[in-house]
């Protein structure tokens, strides 16, 4: 009795593990897949050697002018096809805005 008790707990511990790592190998083939939208943005921080910046494609939710941001590491959903650059200077020199509401570039602005 107390034997069956043992392996039914075994079994329970080991479906858990198994639906963890199913979980996990789904999640990530699905950052790393067109439709999660991560792949891109991996591949440009892989490329410039540092994490990059990314054009705003929330341009009608308030945003007035063209800009970039520093995207989030990880993110379910990147939404649209943001263009990504290495540096804020290389998203200036593109015609990108720092700030949302006007058209700013501090980075071009000090000669960096």
């Amino acid at each position: 009795m107390q034997d069956d008790k043992l392996k039914m707990k075994r079994w329970k511990a080991k479906k858990w593990v198994v639906a963890v790592v199913v979980v996990t190998v789904l999640l990530a083939a699905f950052d790393l897949s067109p439709f999660g939208g991560n792949v891109r943005f991996y591949a440009n921080w892989i490329s410039c050697g540092q994490k990059p910046v990314a054009s705003d494609t929330s341009i009608g939710l308030g945003a007035q002018v063209l800009h970039y941001i520093e995207p989030v590491a990880f993110q379910p959903f990147r939404l649209g096809q943001p263009t990504y650059f290495c540096t804020p200077v290389e998203a200036e020199q593109a015609g990108y805005s720092a700030s949302p509401t006007q058209y700013e570039f501090p980075n071009l602005q000090r000669g960096a």
